[in-house]
């Protein structure tokens, strides 16, 4: 953990700061960062691999209180998806991930393409969000999958999560942050020991948001710390890992402020970012370790 931690650099130690730093040199994108905002289906290529997404613009479009912008793709979750898939990516190169991890992403969306990217090279990934997205999530993972890898195993993980039938390294669960007990659910749902990295790829971009968001990764997190005392536990703490395309400096910096009352932090820098996240021009992973 230690030699991860020391090739991101320096520990961010001010909000202010990081927020000024970042958004001085960021740039806006198009339809607010969408692949494409009204078209029902996409045809992407990720780092050699060819998805067809079905999303859903009327969802996006409706005035029903439950989040909708999980309804479409974004260009954060195109990037990131590539950079977790590069050779070179510090998270496995650096011991954080490997074959054997388990991998949760809070705000998964309908795409699948990360958890996709990822049930490649780890051996399970539990993608979860709010109960009205995941019939089309488990959809497009459906159609979207390969043949897992001879290491990928799977595991229960109890009746609310649906094993994709393709892919057994790639589970679904419906998990709202703003409303579960995330600590109680996540134990009835077999994963009360925790994982090796909580993911939130452009989970927050409202205030309402900031709070539950980085309490669900202060509670995930927890778990793992939480059987430490087990002195046959080697296991290093969990790694939470942010990704966010930069839209408003005000909700961003009071984000920081909030995660860093929870977590030690780091910014990955620029220079361990694959092709697509340096044109973006636009983005920033932030790494989180629990206090």
């Amino acid at each position: 953990m230690e030699a991860f931690l020391a090739v991101l650099g320096e520990e961010i130690g001010d909000a202010y700061e990081e927020t000024f730093d970042l958004f001085t040199q960021a740039a806006a994108l198009p339809n607010l960062g969408m692949v494409d905002p009204v078209a029902t289906t996409l045809e992407l290529s990720i780092a050699g691999r060819d998805f067809t997404i079905t999303q859903s613009p009327g969802l996006l479009q409706s005035k029903q209180k439950h989040g909708t912008t999980g309804a479409a793709v974004w260009q954060t979750s195109v990037k990131l998806a590539e950079w977790l898939t590069s050779s070179k990516n510090v998270l496995f190169t650096h011991g954080v991930l490997s074959g054997n991890s388990t991998v949760l992403e809070l705000g998964a969306g309908i795409s699948g393409i990360i958890a996709s990217m990822l049930a490649l090279q780890v051996r399970s990934v539990v993608a979860t969000d709010q109960q009205h997205l995941l019939k089309l999530l488990r959809a497009n993972l459906d159609s979207n999958s390969r043949h897992p890898s001879a290491k990928a195993s799977s595991h229960d993980r109890g009746k609310a999560s649906k094993e994709i039938g393709s892919n057994p390294a790639i589970t679904t669960l419906a998990l709202d942050w703003e409303e579960d007990d995330i600590t109680r659910h996540l134990d009835s749902h077999g994963l009360g020991t925790g994982v090796d990295l909580v993911l939130g790829c452009d989970c927050v971009y409202n205030y309402a948001l900031i709070g539950p968001f980085v309490q669900a990764c202060a509670d995930i997190c927890s778990l793992r710390s939480r059987t430490n005392g087990d002195a046959t536990d080697d296991r290093p703490p969990t790694v939470c890992l942010v990704a966010q395309q930069l839209r408003q400096s005000d909700v961003f910096e009071q984000w920081l402020e909030t995660f860093m009352r929870s977590f030690r932090v780091w910014r990955v820098p620029s220079d361990l970012f694959t092709k697509g996240l340096k044109e973006g021009r636009g983005f920033a992973l932030h790494v989180g370790v629990l206090r």
